[in-house]
């Protein structure tokens, strides 16, 4: 969409790509906003092994490189916006002062905390074997049917060949020290962002965009949504959902 006056940089989640953005992009345009989406590296179409990182820090300048080249090619406003594990990317970029132009940004179901924690003993074996180990490869343990309770989306996730399910012991660490740092230094973000979630998510908890907002409550606006799943864009009642982003951004 040429002209639009607010464009959307989006950084995706875990083993997904930027294609799955397509029903985001088609929602915002009829607002009158464009999409454009990344596949970080390890991810979709990019190069990297499938689901690894040797540093966090990578995925921030990724995260920052795309955002930089779609504000390149916008001439209106440039609004990042990370899902799930992208959520946590954006947080970091932020907090880092990476996204130097942006004015504000939107995390949607941000991957702070699972809702089944990891047991202690795997947590503390899984560092050691990321600083041993790091490209050990495991699965991710997504179930599919948490994304959506559209069948026709699961299925579409289950079957998509550029969707993977693996995640290495050096990404699972760089993930859960970038979670701890995101929430701990929340306040530290001087831009307004908005915070999107559904309150029956069972991939991530919900709380954890509670506790999010509660530690960044003048720059953060919550929106908890009511019965949708891990993936908001792809669930029942999306256009509610594209609609509360569209209000957001023209109060803001």
């Amino acid at each position: 969409m040429q002209n639009a006056r607010v464009t959307f940089a989006v950084v995706h989640g875990l083993g997904e790509h930027g294609g799955r953005y397509g029903r985001f992009a088609r929602g915002m345009a009829a607002h009158g906003m464009a999409t454009y989406a990344v596949d970080l590296r390890g991810h979709g179409e990019s190069a990297g092994r499938r689901g690894h990182v040797d540093s966090w820090s990578q995925w921030i300048e990724d995260a920052a490189a795309f955002v930089e080249q779609v504000d390149k090619e916008s001439q209106g406003e440039v609004i990042p916006l990370g899902h799930s594990f992208g959520g946590v990317v954006m947080l970091s970029a932020v907090r880092s002062g990476r996204l130097k132009r942006a004015r504000r940004f939107i995390v949607s179901s941000p991957a702070l905390r699972l809702t089944k924690e990891v047991p202690a003993a795997l947590d503390v074996a899984s560092k050691a074997l990321a600083r041993v180990l790091p490209k050990l490869t495991v699965g991710n343990n997504v179930d599919p049917a948490t994304i959506s309770r559209i069948p026709e989306m699961v299925e579409a996730y289950r079957t998509d060949p550029l969707v993977h399910s693996k995640i290495t012991t050096r990404l699972y660490a760089e993930w859960r020290r970038a979670c701890a740092e995101n929430l701990a230094h929340a306040a530290e973000i001087r831009i307004p962002f908005l915070i999107l979630a559904g309150t029956d998510d069972r991939l991530i908890d919900p709380e954890s965009s509670r506790e999010l907002h509660r530690k960044a409550p003048e720059m953060s606006e919550l929106r908890m949504l009511e019965g949708r799943y891990h993936e908001p864009f792809n669930d029942l009642g999306s256009d509610e959902v594209f609609a509360i982003i569209s209000e957001w951004v023209q109060k803001q």
